[in-house]
């Protein structure tokens, strides 16, 4: 009898475990250019349960959360990896004139930080912040703030840059050399590799991104300023591809705050391009560019 009330017990308890783990809210990372601070937020309630400052002028276009739980950003000065109780990691700083723009978790754990730059570089660093790879590239734009946002690292082993000044995304080795470039609409922000191979492009004031065939220099698909219904694109920043063929999009909207007032600032779409989810309003959370999703 004690045998079979111990097991219901157990059996209960699991049940009420397993079924907070199923319900539990996904937390989202958020960052954005002219905002003072990073965050992170209840999806369900949109709260903010957690936030870091920044400084006036740390202008943060990129965020991550590492397997640990670790907190990742850029900060236009540098990058920072630090705790969820705000104690330092590492702190990798950007040369004066520089303005540091990526830092992303690689699938091997370490990380990619990118800055522009005369020359642009890229780095790759250890769990420690030790630079184990860098590479320099000059792209030829002269006004560093022009350059580019995020940089990401393909299969073969290239970074993929998204050059805003010349509407183009551009695959560099490693060496620092120029193996292809292909033209692309807007002020491009972001690239993402998809599951068919393809590359998701965020092509901000052109108020749309594109599905792009990389290798045969082809745009496939185009979402529009007007095509999400109920959510007119601003600068489109950064995409983040989530499980079931849906995604988030950084609606930012800093070139044109007019058309603020009520329009989404944070955006998820399903599979079928759909609306399912969205963030409006500025107190809050300010201007959206970056978001990593997590649980």
């Amino acid at each position: 009898m004690m045998n079979r009330i111990y097991m219901l017990t157990v059996l209960a308890a699991l049940s009420v475990l397993f079924f907070s783990f199923k319900n539990k809210s996904p937390k989202l990372l958020i960052g954005g250019s002219g905002w003072n601070k990073i965050a992170i937020l209840d999806k369900e309630t949109k709260k903010i349960e957690w936030e870091y400052p920044l400084e006036k002028g740390w202008e943060c276009n990129s965020v991550a959360v590492t397997k640990q739980g670790d907190v990742l950003f850029s900060y236009s000065k540098g990058a920072k990896l630090i705790t969820r109780d705000k104690k330092e990691i590492w702190n990798v700083t950007a040369p004066e004139g520089a303005e540091m723009q990526t830092a992303k978790v690689l699938p091997n754990g370490n990380y990619l930080l990118a800055w522009c730059g005369r020359p642009a570089t890229i780095l790759e660093v250890d769990k420690k912040g030790k630079i184990i790879r860098k590479t320099e590239y000059e792209t030829g734009v002269e006004q560093v703030h022009a350059q580019f946002r995020q940089v990401s690292k393909n299969k073969k082993g290239n970074y993929l840059i998204p050059v805003f000044a010349t509407s183009d995304v551009r695959e560099v080795s490693p060496q620092g050399k120029l193996i292809k470039t292909v033209k692309v609409p807007g002020n491009p922000f972001s690239t993402v590799t998809l599951r068919n191979g393809n590359l998701l492009v965020a092509c901000g004031d052109a108020h749309q991104y594109i599905e792009l065939d990389f290798e045969k220099e082809k745009i496939v698909r185009v979402v529009e300023e007007k095509q999400i219904e109920g959510a007119p694109l601003s600068f489109v920043a950064e995409l983040f591809p989530v499980d079931g063929g849906g995604l988030f999009i950084c609606n930012w909207q800093g070139h044109n705050r007019e058309q603020a007032e009520g329009t989404p600032k944070l955006i998820e779409v399903d599979k079928n391009g759909k609306m399912i989810w969205s963030l409006t309003g500025y107190q809050e959370t300010g201007m959206i560019s970056a978001i990593y999703p997590f649980n």
